[in-house]
């Protein structure tokens, strides 16, 4: 450190040594420009050159702890819009089997059904029995994952 600006020294060897944000780097920055303006002597540096490197020290927990929180909600984001989809898939299954039990229903209603009809029912009977399944296979499997 410099005799005349021990701080401002002791600041550049910091912004050196560590990688920081420069909105932290400004706040530490504007502290030390205010401090320097006092007649500091050197039983009052020291103490202050030892905590504004412990404010370093801390500074890069803190923002390597932020890089990895904002990664882990990016990765959540990512899980839900993908839990979405899924649900809005299972959700379309489930609307297309309600649509062919209904065609179901109201040919079983009218009673006057004739045997081409009644092929046409069993086989809508067969795709809503398999769509419903199918709807209950991804809602099984959307709970597992």
């Amino acid at each position: 450190m410099t005799k005349e600006k021990p701080l401002w020294a002791l600041l550049n060897q910091l912004n050196t040594e560590y990688n920081l944000s420069d909105e932290f780097k400004k706040k530490v920055l504007h502290l030390v420009a205010r401090l320097e303006g006092f007649d500091l002597q050197q039983e009052h540096l020291e103490p202050l050159a030892l905590k504004l490197r412990e404010t370093y020290e801390r500074q890069v927990l803190v923002e390597s702890c932020r890089k990895e929180s904002q990664k882990s909600v990016e990765k959540l984001q990512g899980r839900i819009m993908a839990y979405l989809t899924a649900l809005d898939h299972i959700n379309q299954k489930l609307s297309q089997a309600e649509t062919a039990l209904g065609l179901l229903l109201s040919t079983r209603s009218t009673g006057l059904v004739a045997l081409e009809d009644k092929k046409e029912t069993l086989v809508s009977k067969e795709k809503a029995k398999a769509l419903a399944a199918f709807a209950n296979i991804n809602s099984k499997n959307s709970r597992v994952q």
